[in-house]
This record gives structure tokens, C-alpha cells and sequence, in this order.
């Protein structure tokens, strides 16, 4: 049986991160959004996450799936997905329900915006939000991940043969999603999904490879690339901020051009991420976050990411609501600003409290099994403290004393049948009784010589 993965915190800092990033950039206009990932390049806290999942993929069910265990490792992730789609369906009942208890509390249709289709038409939105085929516009991620979780066997039995053929199906899947438009629809709406599955699928198996890379000592270090990598990066800045700010609408000039639309992954966005992550690979980034004091809290955000994340949906929608009662705060940065942090400060709290509750659930858990039986033996010798022998990694007393061993072999041999075998309590005891005995003997001798020395004549 393949041995559980250890976990690598590197992977649950920058998890941690994107999931406060998609928190950020999903609630309503506020001063933390000018300083997350999408404002200094082409891609953002999407590609992240995505493709963090095929590395946790590749170092949770890989191992067993490429050691023999591919039905268990299949079973796994059809539940993992099965997880996330029960989740996907309670955060937009949740969503809906909180947009129209609103709607009726303040009498502002305009809330009605995303649930609009399920007043208008409550037995066909259902029956498609249970199909994944209506998505809510904050909650569109986790289909994403549904699907890719159901194309995982596919993409690991390639890589079974090799990682290049899995690489080489899933870039031909891309380019033929790209060149013929190739989208899942939605209904009862019309339309497609937000993020295309069939274009998605090559980050996704990207990190897959990246995760395969990890288990056999890291992906390698060329000077060349990493060169080429910081130019792309340098180049994506300037033109997303427009030069830092000395050039003027420069980004709006070359952004169709460019190819950066996220819901069919852009080939600009996906170059864009590959160039950064493999420079935060190799520069030692996370090595430098893991002496700050940020580290840990992110990683236990990344640890618990899925119900982080579900609580970050649900923030944001309630953040969402409460911006339409803005104009009663005189300070609307402040009141943006309050929200994100509060918003932090709850991802923090589910993720520690999520903590806690399994650490006291294996501790209550430890305390039902059988405890370790307690062995005491008693002294070997007279002149010897006892010895205190735990179940597990105590050695048979022959070990210690092999005398006793060889005496009860001889008597064995000697008198033609077996020996009654007797607990280490009994022997000890037993001689600790004979010498108690030898004791008494030798005082009462001494005793005798004294008294008749006393009696001797001068």
C-alpha cells in the first residue's frame, strides 16, 4: 500500500494566498484590489488555484495510481468530486437565498439580478444549478474544478506511459477548444461557462506534471529559461500598468491583442503564469515567506481550502448586498476596506477553528483505542531497579538475562515435559522472595555467631 503524501506547506502558502486573492477581487470595489496578482500581469488568482489543484492531485491520488492502487485512487477522486459539487450546490442556495431575503428586506429589485432566473423560472434554474449547468457569477469555480476532477483518470493514465504524451493530449485538447470554440452551455440560460473545462484542462494538467516533477527531486534549474521567464514577467507588468502609469491607455491598446480573455485561458495568460510560477519556483520566494509572520496563518487557510473557500462565496455575496446600503457610510474606502478585513479575519478563524476540531477529534479518537499495555517487571537482581517494559518495544526477558534462558532450556532437556511458562511479574517475584529469604537466613546466622562470640570467655 502506497504510503500517505506528505504534505508540503509551500503548497498550502500560495493556496492560502489565491483563495484571499479570489476573496478580494470578488468583493465590491475596495482599495486592496489595486495590489493582488491581476494588476501587474495577465493572469491572476485563477491559474493559481487551478493550478495548484493538478499538484495536489498529482501528490494526494498519483501515488496511488501509479503503484498499482488505481481503483482506490480513482474512487478517491470521484469522492473528492463528489465533495465539491454537494458544497458547489449549498453555496448557491445560500447565495440565492441571501440576495432574496435582501431583496424582499429593502424592496430592491435590483438584487434580484443574479437570482432573476430562478424567481422567473424556480423548476428549471433548480434542476440546472443541480446539473452545474446554471452558475451563479461568484461561484463558477467549482464546476470548474468538478470537471476537471472527472477528467482526472484520463490525464493520470497518460502519464502513467508518460508525462510528455499527457502534456502533448492535453495542449492538442487546447488548440482544438481554441480553433473551434468548444465550451460546455449553460441552461435554462443561454450561454457557456465562465471557465471553459476544455481549455482549463491544460493548466490543470500542467500541474499535474509539476506535482510528478516534485515527487522525483524538483523541476529543474536553466539559466536560459529563467532569464526568458523574468522578461515575460517584466513585459506583462509594464504593459498592465500602463508603464507605471507614464504611458497612458497602453494597456487598453494591446489587450485584444494580446489574447488574454480568461474564460478560454489566453494564451498570453498562460504564458504569463507558467514564466511566474517558474520563477517563484527557483528564486527562493517561499523559503523567504516561510521567516514572515504571514506564512503560517496563509498555510492554514491553504490546508482547509475548500470550506475557506465556500465561506469566502458567501462573504463576498453578503458583500455584495451590503454595498447597496452604502450611501449610509460617509466613507466608502473605509467601509470597503472593513469589509476585505473582516473578510481575512473570518477565513482565518473558519481555517483555525477547522484546525482545532480535527485535532480534537484525533485526540478523542487516540483515547478510544486500545491503550498500550503497561508491563512492569520486577528486579532482575537484588541490587537492580525494576524495569518498565511497553508492549511494543520491550524484549523478551531472555534478552536481558540470557542465563535465564539457558536454566529454563536445561530444565526442559532434564525433565522430559514442558515447563509452565510464567509471566515476568511471577519471576521476578519470585525471586525476589527466595532472596528476601536468603537475607533472613544470612541475618539470623550472623545473629547466632554474635551471640555466641558474646558468650565466649574473655
Amino acid at each position: 500500500m502506497a504510503a500517505p503524501a506528505k504534505r508540503i506547506d509551500g503548497i498550502d502558502f500560495w493556496r492560502g494566498l489565491a483563495l484571499l486573492m479570489i476573496f478580494i477581487d470578488h468583493v465590491p470595489e475596495n482599495v486592496f484590489q489595486h495590489v493582488t496578482q491581476k494588476n501587474f500581469g495577465f493572469s491572476d488568482a485563477a491559474e493559481l488555484f487551478v493550478f495548484l489543484a493538478g499538484v495536489s492531485v498529482a501528490l494526494a491520488y498519483g501515488t496511488r495510481f501509479f503503484e498499482g492502487e488505481t481503483v482506490g485512487a480513482v474512487r478517491a477522486v470521484l469522492r473528492r468530486a463528489f465533495t465539491l459539487y454537494w458544497v458547489q450546490i449549498l453555496i448557491s442556495l445560500l447565495i440565492i437565498a441571501i440576495f432574496v431575503g435582501a431583496a424582499a428586506l429593502w424592496d430592491e429589485n435590483d438584487l434580484l439580478e443574479d437570482a432573476d432566473a430562478v424567481v422567473s423560472n424556480p423548476l428549471q434554474t433548480s434542476a440546472g444549478i443541480l446539473a452545474l449547468l446554471h452558475q451563479l457569477e461568484n461561484a463558477n469555480i467549482l464546476p470548474l474544478y468538478i470537471a476537471l476532477l472527472l477528467m482526472t483518470p484520463l490525464l493520470l493514465a497518460l502519464a502513467r506511459r508518460d508525462d510528455r504524451l499527457m502534456l502533448a493530449a492535453s495542449a492538442g485538447i487546447y488548440l482544438a477548444a481554441r480553433a473551434f470554440s468548444l465550451n460546455l452551455s449553460t441552461w435554462p440560460v443561454e450561454g457557456t461557462w465562465f471557465f471553459n473545462p476544455i481549455s482549463w484542462q491544460l493548466i490543470f494538467a500542467i500541474g499535474i506534471f509539476a506535482g510528478r516533477r516534485l515527487k522525483r527531486g524538483g523541476i529543474a534549474y536553466d539559466a536560459r529559461l529563467f532569464a526568458a521567464c523574468l522578461a515575460v514577467v517584466a513585459i506583462a507588468a509594464v504593459v498592465r500598468t500602463d508603464a507605471f502609469g507614464y504611458a497612458s491607455g497602453l494597456w487598453q491598446d494591446v489587450r485584444d491583442v494580446l489574447d488574454c480573455g480568461k474564460t478560454d485561458l489566453g494564451f498570453a495568460r498562460l504564458v504569463h503564469f507558467l514564466a511566474l510560477a517558474y520563477i517563484v519556483y527557483h528564486s527562493g520566494l517561499t523559503g523567504l515567506m516561510r521567516r514572515t509572520w504571514a506564512f503560517l496563518p496563509l498555510c492554514l487557510i491553504g490546508r482547509y481550502g475548500l470550506p475557506v473557500f465556500a465561506t469566502g462565496t458567501v462573504l463576498s455575496a453578503m458583500g455584495e448586498v451590503v454595498e447597496t446600503r452604502s450611501e449610509a457610510f460617509s466613507h466608502d474606502v473605509a467601509f470597503g476596506a472593513a469589509i476585505v478585513v473582516g473578510g481575512i479575519l473570518m477565513h482565518y478563524l473558519v481555517a483555525r477553528g477547522l484546525a482545532a476540531w480535527r485535532d480534537k477529534s484525533r485526540a478523542q479518537q487516540s483515547m478510544m483505542n486500545p491503550a498500550h499495555t503497561l508491563q512492569t517487571a520486577a528486579p532482575l537482581s537484588l541490587w537492580k531497579s525494576p524495569i518498565v517494559l511497553w508492549s511494543e518495544t520491550s524484549r523478551p526477558v531472555s534478552h536481558i538475562c540470557p542465563s535465564r534462558q539457558l536454566s529454563y532450556r536445561h530444565s526442559r532437556a532434564t525433565s522430559g515435559h514442558r515447563k509452565p511458562r510464567r509471566s515476568h511479574y511471577q519471576s521476578g517475584r519470585e525471586e525476589a522472595i527466595r532472596g528476601e529469604q536468603r537475607g533472613h537466613a544470612r541475618d539470623s546466622r550472623c545473629k547466632q555467631r554474635r551471640c555466641h562470640d558474646d558468650a565466649r570467655p574473655p
